[in-house]
């Protein structure tokens, strides 16, 4: 299953890495803006969670495909935090895209017109995280898809050995042991009578 499997292994702890990579940068830059500013608007309260969460998932997730036997068991877990982080880069593209940074949109001092650059990193690490959440979708599906097909190789291949193991021992009990032939018949010692062409016809006893 290992060389079946392992390009698509390793491309999916690759997507795995940067997912958890883009999560945790998003968590940062959002864990300075809550502790720096009183503002905690619903957008950035959503993009801290979805970051945590998504930070302690992938840190284990980005090992797992290191071992043989993992066949793209986050393939559902990749479906799920797609729309989720789909729906964090929307809301940070609604509050920050373009001049909106440096706008009062909410109303309160503090987060709102200051720190563009980091405002616009959140943005940019949310779209990095969906991208690589697509990618790994596909890679973990075409991994689960190979996974089984190797695996149905080898219990076929391991079906026909056992069946051949199975049908030698009967093959050698037919051959070693079928009907008895006859030993040759030898003719007891007499007086021979020839017979017609020279050919013995009879045996008398002496």
């Amino acid at each position: 299953m290992a060389h079946g499997t392992g390009t698509f292994r390793a491309l999916a702890s690759f997507c795995h890495f940067m997912i958890f990579a883009s999560a945790a940068i998003v968590m940062g830059i959002i864990s300075y803006f809550l502790s720096q500013y009183p503002f905690r608007g619903s957008h950035v309260v959503y993009q801290e969670v979805i970051s945590v969460i998504t930070v302690a998932f992938y840190m284990v997730a980005m090992i797992l495909p290191c071992f043989k036997s993992y066949e793209g068991y986050f393939l559902p877990l990749n479906f799920f935090f797609s729309y989720l982080w789909l729906t964090s880069f929307i809301f940070s593209v609604n509050d920050w895209s373009g001049n909106l940074c440096r706008r009062d949109i909410y109303g309160e001092p503090g987060l709102d017109g200051e720190r563009c650059s980091l405002k616009r990193t959140v943005e940019s690490f949310n779209f990095f995280a969906f991208f690589f959440l697509i990618c790994n979708i596909i890679i973990e599906a075409f991994l689960w898809r190979a996974s089984r097909k190797v695996r149905h190789d080898e219990e076929r291949q391991q079906h026909s050995s056992a069946k051949l193991t199975k049908e030698r021992p009967a093959a050698a009990n037919v051959s070693g042991h079928g009907a008895p032939t006859a030993p040759p018949t030898t003719a007891p010692a007499g007086n021979v009578v020839p017979g017609t062409n020279g050919a013995p016809e009879a045996t008398v006893q002496a």
